[in-house]
C-alpha cells in the first residue's frame, strides 16, 4: 500500500490510494488485441477522499492559486543563478532579440532550435534581461506550460492568454459567480434559477509589451492570425525539427530568423538527446550504438504485454487503431471496465470549441463525473492545474479511430490519452514514454522518429516492431 497524502483540503480527513494488482497475462501481437481481463483497482493521479466522497480532491490548499507562485525575474532563484553563463550562439540571439524588441517595428521574431541546444535558457535570460516590462510566456498545451513551470519559467497555456471565462444565467443574463465542486447546485442569485452557462470571451488585446510563444512548431495559421491579432510585440520559440502543424502551416519554423544547433556539454550526456539527433539526420534507429547510456533503449518487439506498457507515462504509435487497442489494453490492466471515463483517468480532447474553454490536444484527468441520459458530463484538471467544470461530452467518440464529423458546439469530443500518436503528443512531454514505430509514406520518417523521441524527459524506449529491424 502507497503512503497516505496530506488531509483533505476541506474535511480534513485522509485520503487513501488504491493499490494496482499485477494480475495480466501477455497480449496478443498488434493490430489484433483481443478481450482483455478486468483489474481489481487503479491507482488515482488525485487520491479520493473517503470521507467527503472525493470532494477534496477538487480545490488546491488553501493559499494556492491557479498556478504556483511566479518565480522571481522569470527563475526560481533557489535552484537557478542570478547570472546565466551563456554560450556564444545564445548569446548572439539573446543580443539580436533585444535589439529586435526595443530598436524595431516588426511586429514578429522567431528564435528556433534543436532539443539540448537551450531555448528555455535563453528565454530566461530574456526575462532577467528584460526586468521592468510586462511579458507573458505561453505555450499551446498544459503539459507544454508546465515543462515550462518546472524550469523556472513563469507560463500559461495559449487559451488561457487568449480566452477568458463569463459565467452567466440564461434565463435573466446576470453574471453569476461560479461555486467549484461538482455535487455543489449553482444558482443564479437574481432569478434563482440554475441554468448557468460558461462561455469563454476571447479577450480585446493582451495587455503585455512582449508575448513569448514555446512550442511554437505547433501552431497553425489560424492560430498564429488569433494571437499577432492581440499582441504588439511576439516572439516565437520552437523546434525546427518536429513535424509540421495540423492544419495550415504558417512556416514559422520552417523560416525561423534565429537557429540554434549547437548542443551544450550537459545534453551531450542524455541518452534521449543523442538518439534524437541520430534520427533527425536521417539515421535508422537500429543502428544506433547508444548502449551505454542509461535512459534511452531501441529493441525490437514481437508482442505488447499490458503490465509493461502501464509502466509508461504515454504509449506512442503512428496509427489511430494500434492507438485504440493500446487504450483499451491499459484500461483493461487498470481495471476500468465501464466503455466511459472513470475517476482518475486520463483523457485527451480532439476538438477545440471555445465556448467550453477546451481545445485540441488538451490532455486532462477525471476529477468528477455526473451520468445523464444522453450526454454524460465531466469536470476535468489539466496539467496546468487548470479545472474544466461541468463539460459535456459526446460518448461515441470514445475508442473510436476517427473524429466524430458534424457535431454541435458546446458538446466535447474526448477519447483515451494513455496511448497517443505521435501527431497527438506535439506540444507534450512526459517523464517514460515508449514508442512504438509506425510511420506512413506520407510522413518525413526523420521528423516523426525525432518529434516521438524528444517528447521523453528522463527514459525512453524505442520499440521496432520485428522485421522492420
Amino acid at each position: 500500500m502507497g503512503s497516505f497524502p496530506p488531509a483533505c483540503p476541506l474535511c480534513k480527513g485522509s485520503r487513501q490510494i488504491l493499490e494496482l494488482s499485477p494480475v495480466f497475462d501477455e497480449l496478443p501481437p498488434l493490430p489484433s488485441i483481443a478481450k482483455m481481463l478486468p483489474g481489481v483497482g487503479y491507482i488515482s493521479p488525485r487520491p479520493m477522499c473517503p470521507k467527503c466522497n472525493g470532494m477534496g480532491t477538487l480545490r488546491e490548499e488553501e493559499g494556492v492559486g491557479e498556478y504556483p507562485p511566479p518565480p522571481v525575474n522569470g527563475f526560481d532563484t533557489e535552484t537557478k543563478p542570478a547570472s546565466i553563463s551563456l554560450s556564444p550562439d545564445q548569446q548572439a540571439a539573446v543580443d539580436e532579440i533585444l535589439h529586435w524588441f526595443s530598436s524595431t517595428t516588426k511586429k514578429r521574431k522567431s528564435l528556433a532550435g534543436f532539443a539540448g541546444t537551450g531555448k528555455t535558457t535563453i528565454v530566461g535570460e530574456l526575462l532577467r534581461r528584460l526586468k521592468g516590462h510586462s511579458i507573458r510566456v505561453c505555450a499551446p498545451t498544459g503539459k507544454a506550460a508546465s515543462v515550462l513551470r518546472h524550469k523556472g519559467v513563469d507560463a500559461c497555456t495559449l487559451h488561457k492568454l487568449v480566452y477568458v471565462p463569463s459565467t452567466f444565467c440564461i434565463r435573466c443574463e446576470k453574471t453569476v459567480q461560479i461555486v467549484k465542486g461538482f455535487d455543489k447546485k449553482v444558482r443564479c442569485p437574481e432569478c434563482k434559477g440554475s441554468s448557468i452557462k460558461t462561455k469563454w470571451m476571447r479577450v480585446p488585446i493582451i495587455d503585455a509589451d512582449l508575448v513569448i510563444v514555446d512550442e511554437a512548431s505547433m501552431l497553425n495559421q489560424s492560430m498564429v492570425d488569433d494571437i499577432e491579432s492581440l499582441t504588439q510585440k511576439i516572439l516565437y520559440v520552437g523546434d525546427h525539427g518536429q513535424l509540421e502543424p495540423i492544419g495550415a502551416d504558417p512556416r514559422i519554423m520552417r523560416e525561423p530568423d534565429i537557429r540554434l544547433e549547437n548542443i551544450h556539454r550537459q545534453a551531450e550526456h542524455s541518452g534521449i538527446i543523442q538518439l534524437a539527433h541520430h534520427v533527425r539526420v536521417g539515421s535508422h534507429p537500429a543502428n544506433w550504438d547508444g548502449d551505454h547510456f542509461e535512459d534511452a533503449r531501441v529493441c525490437g518487439i514481437t508482442k505488447l504485454i499490458p503490465r509493461v506498457l502501464d509502466r509508461f507515462d504515454v504509449v506512442l504509435c503512428g496509427y489511430n487503431k494500434t492507438r485504440k487497442a493500446i487504450n483499451s489494453a491499459i484500461r483493461g490492466f487498470r481495471g476500468f471496465a465501464d466503455r466511459l471515463p472513470e475517476l482518475g483517468e486520463r483523457l485527451i480532447c480532439l476538438q477545440n470549441d471555445s465556448d467550453l474553454g477546451i481545445f485540441n490536444g488538451l490532455l486532462v484527468t477525471v476529477i468528477g463525473k455526473r451520468p445523464s441520459y444522453e450526454y454524460p458530463r465531466y469536470d476535468f484538471l489539466d496539467d496546468a492545474g487548470n479545472e474544466y467544470l461541468d463539460i459535456t461530452i459526446h460518448p461515441d467518440q470514445f475508442e473510436e479511430e476517427k473524429r466524430l464529423e458534424f457535431i454541435n458546439k458546446g458538446i466535447g469530443l474526448f477519447d483515451f490519452g494513455y496511448c497517443l500518436t505521435c501527431h497527438k503528443s506535439q506540444g507534450s512531454e512526459f517523464d517514460k514514454v515508449a514508442v512504438i514505430e509506425q510511420i506512413a509514406r506520407a510522413w518525413d520518417p526523420a521528423r516523426w522518429r525525432y518529434t516521438a523521441i524528444t517528447r521523453a524527459a528522463k527514459q525512453i524506449e524505442y520499440w521496432m516492431p520485428m522485421g522492420r529491424l
